[in-house]
């Protein structure tokens, strides 16, 4: 017998008539409904498919994030928002996407396959190999997937498993190209070199023109000194992929191993208009311009180095030679001096200090420096070397002082063998890690698309409502009736500062001193307050703020602005004034959050004030409290990342980067892939 609740109904039985009316008031009003809510799902999952069929990666997400807020059990939402962070190279989020859709459908064999890919890029080869060994079950006759497997193998040194899903593809494929790239890298890994140029030379009897087998001898012959014979091969490789920065790296090495420098600064040309910031490129570029006598464009390449790794030793002593070779004996001291503080027993550098300070007159630093030369035995082993090892190379990470002279080699990667790059995507814009601003009042066109860093508190919401019905009437009185009701700006609660908010402030000066008729001093002053703060004018805008909180102190919004002035305030202050404004401006954030303490911006705020003052573990913790408070602050999630990012904790910084990127602040993703990278 069903349960039956304990509330008492007339016993009167309904009538059949009174019953079909029923039925159909629920059909009418309910089905329509749930029917329009199913429709809704499969249309949102269609865009988010069209989408992705456009490579519009960003807006994929969007969709499936609508369609998974709104029904978290549909399995394949989780696996298309997945594939759009894989091609994102968000492998993390990925990932998790990929293990919640198998979770709630344990049947689809594409889900595996994308996830071992991400598990692959996350170095989970173990995961990875159950994965395709799940695909595999379902499609045995999958070569890549296969071949994804016994690359796996390969990565974590089981060579023979990785034979046997080889040897399995050759025998139903036989000109399956990668299988015999794979079986001459396990060969070299079992250090049977001529068996693996035996593998790559029956790959060119059918492919040609695979530029990487062509890399691979060159590669080969360079390591046997032919020289000539790498140089030809490596040539064949550009022809057929005139975009690969290793073949002409390689192909340098080479040429500058027969002497023909001209011809080895060109192909690092090469290399760094391909990539810019190649350091490699940018290092033995620099020494053989020093070689050839391009002294000045060899300076360039070595202060472009040191812009990129300030430690590097090596670096340092050759622009110091090259300063001192062209006359900047002043650059030449400052290099020879961090060199000195590095090296204390660095005997040629205080030689070498002592010639520059001379030559500019600085008697007295010289004997200073010819004393510590005199009272300390010469060590041999530092003093300075001759250039006659140019044809050796070393790893970048050497940084021994007589290799001063030395080529660099790229250091060694796992080759991709499994897949093809991603290439024209958001991910691959350059953005430097730092903090999202302060959550602040600003002027902002409601036109405007894309992300928005918007933040929603009641208090700005009231403050709004009481400004725009205002705006047209102070408009009208400051002459500009013009603008009738179709006013373009409005205020926001945001992160934003935006060149359209400046401008039109310069604007909104006169339409606000006629504002002050008309709205509370209060929120008046607020105003004056953020035109101030917006136009850079901070002493103003402190003075307004104060006056805004002195008339209600009560008021969240106000000690929140006041505190991101101090904030400002507090980086051009002098010591003692830093102190007194950091104290104002925390104190300002407690009393809001004593006010509202379930206000997250209030949390974010003081974090990024506490991470401007220096304290990191302060401002870690305030924004852990705003996304425990709101699970959708994306710049709370960002901030985060990035502050663990600074404390090299990269594994506890991409869960929140993916994260951010997948609530639509997609500068994540750049910050993300260069963090993993």
């Amino acid at each position: 017998m069903a349960h039956q609740s304990k509330k008492q109904y007339n016993t009167k039985s309904p009538s059949i008539a009174e019953g079909l009316l029923h039925l159909l008031t629920f059909l009418l009003i309910f089905v329509p409904s749930i029917l329009y809510a199913q429709i809704n799902i499969t249309n949102v999952l269609l865009m988010g498919r069209n989408a992705l069929s456009v490579d519009d990666n960003l807006s994929a997400i969007r969709y499936f994030n609508q369609v998974i807020e709104a029904r978290s059990s549909n399995a394949e939402a989780w696996y298309l928002r997945g594939f759009a962070k894989f091609s994102l190279e968000d492998f993390h989020g990925a990932d998790t996407d990929c293990s919640q859709s198998i979770l709630l459908n344990p049947y689809k064999v594409e889900v595996y396959q994308l996830r071992g890919l991400c598990r692959i890029n996350l170095k989970d080869y173990q995961g990875a190999i159950n994965d395709y060994a799940r695909t595999l079950a379902e499609m045995p006759d999958n070569e890549d997937a296969r071949f994804n497997r016994a690359y796996c193998f390969m990565q974590i040194k089981e060579m023979d498993s990785a034979k046997v899903e080889i040897n399995k593809i050759l025998r139903r494929s036989p000109k399956f190209y990668r299988a015999y790239m794979a079986q001459a890298q396990i060969h070299l890994e079992e250090n049977d070199t001529l068996k693996a140029v035996i593998w790559m030379d029956s790959l060119l009897t059918f492919r040609p023109n695979e530029s990487q087998v062509w890399q691979f001898k060159g590669q080969y012959a360079l390591s046997k000194d032919l020289f000539s014979a790498a140089d030809s091969f490596l040539t064949q490789a550009i022809k057929y992929a005139p975009n690969d920065n290793q073949s002409y790296l390689l192909r340098a090495m080479v040429r500058n191993s027969l002497n023909r420098f001209d011809a080895a600064i060109m192909d690092y040309d090469k290399v760094i208009s391909l990539i810019p910031q190649h350091f490699v490129a940018h290092y033995n570029r620099a020494l053989l311009r020093a070689l050839v006598g391009d002294d000045n464009r060899a300076i360039q390449d070595f202060s472009f180095i040191l812009k990129v790794e300030p430690q590097n030793t090596l670096a340092r002593y050759n622009r110091a030679l090259l300063c001192e070779k062209t006359g900047d004996y002043r650059g030449a001291i400052r290099d020879y001096t961090v060199l000195i503080k590095a090296y204390p027993r660095f005997m040629y550098g205080y030689i070498a200090r002592a010639k520059c300070r001379r030559k500019i007159g600085d008697t007295k630093g010289a004997l200073n420096d010819e004393t510590i030369i005199a009272r300390a035995e010469l060590d041999v082993s530092f003093a300075r070397p001759r250039r006659s090892i140019r044809t050796k190379v070393r790893m970048r990470s050497d940084h021994a002082l007589e290799h001063y002279d030395r080529m660099i080699a790229e250091e060694p990667d796992t080759a991709k063998i499994f897949g093809d790059g991603i290439f024209g995507k958001v991910q691959n814009s350059k953005v430097e890690a730092r903090l999202m601003p302060n959550f602040q009042l600003a002027l902002l066109s409601v036109t405007a698309r894309g992300y928005r860093s918007i933040g929603y508190q009641s208090e700005t919401e009231e403050l709004s409502k009481r400004f725009a019905p205002l705006e047209f009437q102070a408009e009208q009185q400051a002459g500009r009736s013009h603008y009738q009701r179709n006013v373009k700006y409005r205020l926001f609660f945001t992160a934003e500062k935006e060149a359209e908010s400046i401008v039109h402030s310069e604007n909104y000066k006169t339409c606000i001193d006629t504002l002050l008729n008309i709205l509370t001093d209060t929120d008046a002053y607020l105003l004056r307050s953020m035109l101030a703060y917006t136009t850079y004018d901070y002493n103003s805008a402190w003075e307004y703020a104060k006056k805004a909180v002195s008339l209600n102190p009560k008021s969240v919004i106000a000690l929140q602005n006041r505190a991101n002035i101090l904030g400002m305030l507090y980086l051009n202050a002098n010591k003692e004034q830093k102190l007194q404004y950091a104290h104002q401006a925390i104190a300002d954030m407690e009393e809001a959050i004593k006010l509202k303490p379930n206000n997250a911006y209030s949390y974010y705020n003081r974090g990024c004030l506490l991470a401007s003052f220096g304290k990191v573990k302060e401002a870690d913790t305030d924004f852990t409290t705003a996304i425990t408070l709101d699970n959708h602050f994306a710049e709370a999630y960002y901030n985060r990342a990035v502050l663990r990012l600074q404390d090299k904790r990269k594994q506890e910084a991409i869960p929140d980067l993916s994260r951010a990127g997948e609530l639509g602040l997609y500068q994540a993703y750049s910050l993300l892939k260069e963090a993993r990278n």
